[in-house]
């Protein structure tokens, strides 16, 4: 009886440790896929009324593997990356759109007046808890996609478009 007990007991240890090994933390890439030279976000606003934004920008020394790029999470938002390959190496931009313009909801007390309303897009869900200036990065290497946690992202002044 003892012994089926302490099978038992240990096969609840195992489990847990199992089930633990498996948590989000485990998921990143413990090294980026290139060294960081910079990275910060700020706030973008357009000469027209309602178009606003973020622009993350990450600066990286060129990469030793071939890397393609793909989208970065950050502040609950995912956008697909665009990268800018120059002699210092490799720009990567997330530009996060919030524009304004063209919700052209009409609220009236009448719903039968409401009728023409679309309705509202819901986001994605992205599936990391994230801290104020930490995003992540994912890229893919020999067809398999990675993902790495960047911390540090520098608040910059916003930007005003005319």
């Amino acid at each position: 009886m003892k012994a089926l007990k302490l099978f038992l007991f240990i096969s609840i240890i195992m489990f847990i440790m199992m089930s633990f090994s498996q948590c989000n933390g485990e998921q990143f890439d413990k090294k980026p896929p290139a060294a960081i030279i910079e990275s910060f976000h700020q706030q973008w606003v357009g000469g027209v009324p309602g178009s606003k934004g973020t622009l993350v920008t990450i600066k990286l020394k060129t990469p030793e593997k071939e890397i393609v790029f793909d989208s970065i999470y950050f502040n609950g938002k995912t956008v697909k990356l665009s990268s800018n390959i120059h002699e210092g190496g490799i720009t990567l931009i997330g530009n996060f759109i919030s524009s304004t313009k063209g919700n052209n909801l009409i609220m009236n007390v009448d719903p039968k007046k409401e009728f023409g309303n679309a309705p509202t897009k819901a986001s994605a869900e992205i599936p990391y808890k994230l801290q104020q200036g930490e995003a992540v990065i994912s890229y893919i290497i020999k067809k398999k996609t990675r993902y790495f946690k960047l911390t540090g992202i520098k608040k910059r002044k916003p930007i005003f478009y005319q």
